[in-house]
């Protein structure tokens, strides 16, 4: 980062500002407990801001009955409340209409947590208050710390009391104003035994349990440290947006900076100390700029691993220049004091340490240097670093030799000063290749060889001419810069891939992983897809759910056995969550790695991995964890869905089982009853009865017993069609044959009614199962029957169109609905107006939409002529039958 980038405006700082500044300010009075007096105060503050002649308004002011309160309202107006009527009773609410509608230029909103009666826009009062503020009204409100999401837990674990009514800190974030209403835990408990705050039987058992003082206490500390911790987010905010360079020594915050060299884990502990003796917030950083060897990786996982133990926040930066890294993160996050080691410059070095850097440049830093023993420092200076390559020297000195070769053959063309672009290629051309080590290597040899070959007096390191003495010198300048900036862009460019290709495989599994539909194609997706990226021989191990065995349930590569320590260390891992195996502290000598996979706080399986004879650098370069989670998330998600799926086939299992219910008790008693009362009367009275009187009652009893067995077939018929598509025997049949059977099934039906049909006599034959298409007409024809006035007209049409055949049966009853015209082939669908109302089971038509889709047509309801009544079409398709084709074959 240059050093005029330190006081140029933050943008995102400038774009929060802005943010928090455009439309209605908010302002919150916060206070640690109910009772200190937030409301009071705020209604004190609007009586303030009232004789300062703004307008403002209370639009709601929860007094809980204290006088002292109550009386503040006076004087300040008032929005009506909206009256609600909820589970019988009648609740006030505040109207968000009304407060829109008015506009004042404040409004005062008490009670930011508050849960809105249902029925009301919003679900909570804080989205009330959204609302308000995006239309420019500047709200006032009041909320106790207790009912902050983020602290919920601690509060939780503080008092043993979860609050139920909690509010996002967003809406906290967004407050242009947050005013601390404070009392001594002593002054509270005095307001609570003068009955101030609640009546007196609550207020003793308030005391004797949230309102204890230590409970008093920690909860006062949370709102001093939610406070602070606005204010430093302020002032960082506003400084950053105006670009002054941090920073600001307001709040105390420490930064630890490790690297690979040994000492992180030492750093680590020396800063926890101290941020427990300053009470500051602490964060331990490291800075990846890709020249860190295995070695020095694993030293850093250790560090940052402990550091998230002891409670750090973690970050890793990426960079070239490790300094400048660890600066501008700490001028963005107004960090006042650095933690450091001690960094060892080699004699190849040809820059300052990171550590004597810092000291140089971070003037208005404390820093803090942590000493390291000698004895470890020396340990420390053998194993950093990378080990070297000889291949990449061998390489340097090669590229040396080919330009010396090419240069004596050029020396005769070409003047002296020429020469040494040949050697600065070699140069570029090894940094490019290797690295900067190899590189500098090959600029010093260019250097030498061509003094020695090339400048008089040759085969000699002395040198007479001054302008040779100057050419060789600004060579070998130029040959170490661009040596060093070329291998720099070298490492920059391999990090770069290195990360890419690590994003490319981890995007690939997950994009795997989540187009599996279930449990088991994500076990399979999972151990198919790792074992081809890692190479890796892997198992994935689960609980069985019925017998609690371990099983092994998917299986990538060729699988060594597990044995019986195998699964002691599968099942540790499942019962702690916690790696076990290889590069572990639990059975570290097996030759296996058990990952648990998990979400959500649950281990669903293990993921096992051979790792026998694999260094424990290679492995954790593999970034395990990355696609341990992934594949914890997959399986909570297919979990959940198929957990979504059982509900939702239990809800509509539930559903057809009440139809049903609610079907046989209408569509079997009522005719029941009719044919038990006819049969009865019948018995008791044969006598006396007339034969006129004889004869209804028995068409009675037969017309109810037919409407019973038409309603058991319907029965029947959707219990074969629901398992699987039913066998179908087709046979050639005429249509009108079909038609004629089934209006003489239903004459009974059709008295009420005149018959019209237009039926073309050309129709050719239909290749159905006759039973089931006269079924379905015959189920068509009743419905129709059912809805029709008496008197209205009932037509019959039908007609080719191409290679299908539509038959249209409309009545003049009173329709059906547009939006329920789809629904009426649905199961047990009974519509409360129009042709399906309340009179029938609701199979009728849901047996005809599976008789002819077993056919291979379809059918619909539609509105009938001039949108009065409806049209039920069916559709079948025709198929050429023998006759037709051997009539065919016989007129060519």
């Amino acid at each position: 980062m240059k050093k005029d980038d330190h006081n140029r405006p933050n943008p995102d700082a400038l774009l929060k500002t802005h943010q928090r500044e455009s439309g209605g300010g908010l302002k919150v009075f916060l206070g640690a407990a109910p009772g200190v007096g937030k409301t009071y105060q705020m209604l004190q503050a609007a009586h303030e801001l009232r004789r300062q002649g703004v307008d403002i308004v209370v639009g709601v002011a929860e007094t809980h009955g204290r006088s002292e309160t109550l009386a503040l309202c006076e004087g300040l107006e008032q929005l009506p409340a909206k009256e609600i009527e909820y589970s019988g009773k009648g609740f006030r609410e505040f109207d968000l209409d009304a407060a829109l509608k008015r506009k004042p230029d404040v409004l005062v909103l008490d009670e930011l947590a508050h849960r809105n009666i249902p029925g009301t826009r919003h679900a909570r009062r804080y989205q009330d208050i959204e609302e308000l503020l995006d239309q420019g009204i500047t709200v006032w409100t009041a909320i106790n710390i207790q009912h902050l999401e983020s602290l919920s837990d601690v509060v939780a674990g503080i008092t043993g009391v979860r609050m139920r009514e909690t509010v996002p800190d967003s809406i906290l974030e967004r407050a242009r104003d947050i005013v601390l209403v404070d009392l001594t835990p002593s002054e509270l408990l005095e307001r609570l035994r003068q009955g101030k705050v609640y009546v007196p039987e609550q207020a003793r058992a308030a005391m004797d349990g949230y309102f204890s003082p230590s409970n008093l206490s920690a909860l006062r500390e949370l709102a001093v440290q939610a406070i602070a911790e606005r204010l430093d987010a302020d002032v960082r905010e506003n400084m950053q947006s105006r670009g002054i360079e941090g920073p600001w020594h307001i709040r105390s915050r420490m930064l630890v900076a490790v690297d690979g060299s040994g000492q992180g884990e030492t750093l680590v502990r020396a800063g926890r100390r101290i941020a427990d003796r300053r009470k500051s917030p602490w964060t331990v950083v490291t800075v990846d700029n890709g020249r860190a060897g295995a070695d020095e990786r694993q030293r850093l996982k250790k560090a940052s691993d402990l550091a998230s133990r002891l409670g750090a926040e973690v970050r890793t930066l990426r960079g070239y220049d490790v300094a400048e890294e660890i600066l501008a993160f700490a001028r963005e996050q107004n960090v006042t004091t650095l933690i450091l080691g001690r960094s060892h410059n080699r004699w190849w070095h040809f820059r300052k340490s990171t550590s004597r850097r810092l000291m140089k440049q971070a003037e208005a830093f404390e820093v803090t240097f942590i000493p390291v023993p000698r004895k470890q420092r020396r340990r420390l200076i053998e194993v950093s670093g990378k080990s070297p390559i000889w291949s990449d020297y061998a390489w340097a000195v090669a590229s040396v030799g080919a330009a010396t070769a090419v240069s004596m053959g050029l020396q005769d063309i070409l003047p002296l000063g020429n020469l040494s672009l040949v050697f600065l290629t070699s140069v570029l051309w090894v940094a490019a290749r290797t690295g900067i080590r190899p590189a500098l290597l090959t600029a010093l040899l260019s250097f030498l060889t061509y003094n020695f070959f090339f400048t008089e007096p040759r085969l000699t390191f002395n040198m007479t001419e001054t302008d040779e003495l100057l050419t060789v010198v600004f060579f070998l300048i130029m040959a170490v810069s661009a040596g060093n900036l070329a291998g720099r862009l070298r490492d920059q460019v391999q990090m770069l891939r290195a990360s890419n290709d690590l994003t490319d495989a981890q995007l690939r599994f997950t994009r795997r992983l989540a187009s599996a539909p279930d449990i088991k194609s994500v076990q399979n997706e999972a151990s198919e897809t790792l074992y081809t990226q890692l190479k890796i021989p892997l198992v994935i191990v689960h609980r069985n759910p019925d017998n609690a065995d371990l099983e092994v349930v998917a299986k990538g590569g060729p699988i060594q056995a597990l044995n019986e320590a195998a699964y002691s260390a599968i099942d540790w891992a499942m019962r702690n969550g916690k790696p076990s195996g290889a590069f572990s502290d639990t059975l570290s000598s097996l030759p296996w790695r058990f990952e648990p996979i998990e979400a959500v706080d649950e281990v669903y399986a293990v993921l096992g991995l051979w790792v026998d004879d694999m260094a424990p650098e290679y492995y954790r370069g593999l970034a395990i964890g990355v696609y341990v989670h992934q594949l914890g998330l997959a399986w909570f998600r297919t979990q959940l869905a198929a957990n979504l799926s059982a509900s939702q086939i239990a809800e509509e299992t539930e559903r057809l089982r009440s139809a049903l219910l609610s079907s046989i008790s209408h569509d079997l008693r009522t005719p029941l009853a009719s044919m038990i009362g006819s049969a009865s009367t019948l018995k008791s009275m044969s006598n006396r009865l007339s034969a006129e009187d004889r004869e209804s009652l028995l068409d009675s009893v037969l017309g109810e017993g037919e409407r019973l067995d038409r309603y058991i077939r319907n029965l029947l018929d959707m219990t074969k069609l629901g398992h699987g598509t039913p066998k179908i025997e087709r046979d050639w049949i005429a249509l009108t044959d079909i038609l004629s059977s089934a209006l003489r099934r239903t004459r009974n039906l059709m008295t009420k009614v005149q018959i019209e049909r237009d039926v073309a006599d050309d129709l050719p034959l239909l290749f159905v199962h006759p039973a089931l298409i006269e079924q379905a007409l015959v189920n068509v024809l009743e419905n129709a029957a059912k809805f029709s006035p008496d008197g209205s007209t009932l037509s019959i049409r039908t007609h080719k169109a191409g290679d299908e055949l539509v038959i249209a049966i409309s009545d003049e009853g009173p329709g059906i609905p547009e939006d329920q015209r789809e629904q009426v082939f649905d199961m047990f669908f009974t519509g409360g107006e129009g042709d399906r109302g309340p009179h029938g089971s609701g199979l009728g038509l849901a047996i005809c939409n599976g008789m002819v889709g077993a056919h291979g047509g379809r059918i619909r309801a539609l509105p009938g002529a001039n949108n009065r009544g409806t049209s039920i079409e069916i559709v079948l398709p025709l198929i050429e039958s023998p006759e037709q084709e051997s009539n065919a074959e016989s007129s060519e």
